[in-house]
């Protein structure tokens, strides 16, 4: 199935394409509206699981606010009464009195949550007072207040005490100064109200979270006065009351529950709200909502990938389908007719494209047929032309050779004459063969067995080289392509000049893997007049040789391009570079083929 899939996609690269493409386009925007739809449903629960605690707060802290200045305000009724501090001042020995027992008491039935009235020496820390037991722990914190020089005339608020009933309570304190004319200003005394706190507790409990947060209250020492619910001591918030309060929202996780969590600042004290979300209870609406988005997404994208896949395939089936044809008719089949099952604007393509392989067919057979004839003609002619190539064979070689022998004879050197004569058979053997292909390193030894026919005539300062990459040893090349190169080295470049004569023949590969032979000679060149008429010649640019006289003896550099082009084809051929007094060097560059190829050809 994969493998069916892979081939489908590589060899309908758009048919695939096109189809992803519009899945694509179909089920991303489905994708987003569902994630955008629950992300907002999740952030609308989680503001308004906000904006509930919020108003919660708010609330507690205006009662809050609300209660802890009715407390600052009967402070100053009891402590700063003048009955009370007349009695205090007059009662030098702080003896308890009954009419001052009785005020403190009457003042107490004020407010519930006062369980004890005191009045403590700020020098010998004696105590006076009404109600509930004022401890000695709860003494000690504020005689530590006194000795820090924390202890002000504004009411302070002290840690948790255990009341004597068990419940937890704090004190509030200030330091009262006279105001009797006779004493004005003057430090009196401590007073001490011992407040009961369970009313924030219960205020908190009956707050309505429905179960998803927990709001809890910290005073300034870090313990907790008061929470809507029980399940988190201090030990689990204390990590999160050393941070500074803020209004963001963050993530928290506490006894293995994940959470999200809010530091509020109280506004009279220095207090604080910590606001713990449970995310569980958050989105448990949530999370029905996600599975079932989740579940109609996925229904909606296997629908859209149905119903897109069925159209695409329908509408790209045409067109793989004539791709097929295409190709089979590009390969020369054209009885590749396109037969569709269903007709659609694509599909109306079939009888014209059925048409238009009828007269390509037509065409082509009477094309091949006109080919073919002109093949045949151009053989003929070719076959010609190569045949009379190969037969023009210089008579005055033979003349030039036949004397030189003779010479040789008349002065009785017999072995010269019997080693002229065997390389001259070579010679003639080799050239009356009847392959066209000959493997490189025999054409190089043929050029061997040439030189040694022309020392005869011109003696050792003819000096002759061939230069053979390994690799070559089994190229093959046309025959005698290679000696009339090295003819018109001979009789053009070098005869006439005086010292040695040099003619050096060197065959490698180019760096596109071409064979290239290069015929190379010390002669007398030619100049750039000349050189630049004999490239238009070969070039084919001007119909007449730069000179009348032949460019070499016997078949001409012309008629050797001309060879190449015709068995190699036409990137091939001869090159010739030139310098005026120092030499030339004519490249021959054919394609790079063994000789089993042509030998199978």
């Amino acid at each position: 199935m994969f493998r069916q899939i892979l081939s489908y996609t590589k060899k309908y690269p758009l048919s695939y394409r096109m189809i992803i493409t519009n899945i694509c386009l179909a089920v991303l925007p489905i994708l987003l509206l569902g994630t955008m739809g629950y992300l907002s449903y999740v952030h609308m629960m989680k503001q308004n699981a906000l904006d509930s605690i919020g108003q919660i707060v708010n609330q507690t802290n205006d009662r809050l606010d609300e209660y802890f200045g009715r407390m600052d305000q009967l402070s100053r009724s009891i402590f700063y009464n003048r009955n009370v501090q007349q009695i205090m001042i007059a009662n030098q020995s702080w003896q308890e009195s009954d009419t001052l027992l009785r005020n403190l008491n009457s003042y107490m039935s004020l407010e519930s949550t006062i369980k004890s009235l005191a009045m403590v020496n700020a020098d010998t820390f004696r105590t006076v007072s009404e109600g509930g037991i004022i401890t000695a722990a709860m003494m000690t914190h504020i005689r530590n207040k006194q000795l820090e020089g924390a202890l002000t005339t504004r009411i302070q608020y002290s840690p948790l005490f255990e009341m004597q009933d068990g419940r937890p309570g704090m004190l509030a304190f200030r330091q009262i100064k006279s105001i009797q004319q006779t004493r004005y200003l003057d430090q009196l005394y401590i007073g001490v109200m011992l407040l009961d706190i369970e009313w924030i507790r219960h205020a908190l409990q009956t707050a309505n979270m429905d179960n998803k947060a927990s709001l809890f209250i910290v005073n300034g020492h870090g313990e907790i006065v008061g929470a809507s619910s029980g399940k988190t001591g201090i030990a689990e918030l204390a990590p999160l009351l050393r941070e500074q309060p803020t209004e963001e929202v963050r993530p928290v996780r506490l006894d293995d529950v994940d959470y999200l969590y809010q530091i509020i600042p109280f506004d009279g004290l220095d207090w604080t709200f910590v606001a713990l979300i449970n995310k569980d209870k958050l989105l448990e609406k949530a999370t029905f909502i996600q599975y079932t988005l989740v579940g109609v997404v996925v229904i909606l994208i296997a629908v859209v990938i149905l119903v897109v896949v069925s159209f695409n395939i329908r509408l790209t089936h045409p067109i793989t389908k004539m791709a097929d044809a295409f190709d089979r008719a590009a390969s020369g089949n054209f009885d590749a007719v396109l037969r569709f099952g269903y007709r659609n604007e694509i599909t109306v393509i079939q009888d014209h494209y059925n048409n238009m392989l009828d007269q390509i067919k037509r065409l082509t057979d009477h094309l091949l047929l006109s080919q073919k004839q002109l093949h045949d003609t151009e053989m003929e002619k070719q076959l010609f032309r190569l045949s009379g190539l190969q037969s023009q064979i210089n008579s005055h070689f033979l003349y030039n050779v036949l004397h030189s022998i003779r010479g040789m004879s008349m002065s009785g050197a017999k072995k010269e004459v019997a080693s002229a004569i065997d390389h001259l058979v070579s010679y003639f053997r080799y050239i009356t063969r009847t392959e066209d292909y000959v493997l490189l390193f025999k054409e190089l030894e043929h050029l061997d067995t040439y030189i040694a026919i022309q020392r005869i005539r011109f003696g050792k300062r003819l000096q002759f080289r061939t230069e053979m990459e390994p690799e070559l040893k089994g190229q093959a090349i046309v025959k005698l392509i290679l000696q009339p190169l090295v003819e018109n080295a001979l009789f053009h470049g070098l005869e006439g000049k005086s010292g040695r004569w040099l003619i050096r023949v060197q065959a490698g590969k180019t760096e596109g893997g071409d064979l290239r032979i290069m015929v190379m000679d010390n002669g007398m060149g030619m100049s750039e007049e000349k050189l630049r008429r004999v490239r238009e010649h070969l070039a084919g640019r001007i119909e007449e040789p730069p000179e009348r006289e032949h460019l070499g003896q016997g078949i001409g550099l012309e008629n050797i391009h001309s060879r190449v082009r015709i068995y190699y084809g036409e990137p091939y051929g001869l090159s010739i570079k030139s310098w005026e007094g120092r030499g030339t060097v004519v490249t021959i560059t054919i394609p790079h083929r063994n000789g089993e190829d042509h030998n199978h050809a």
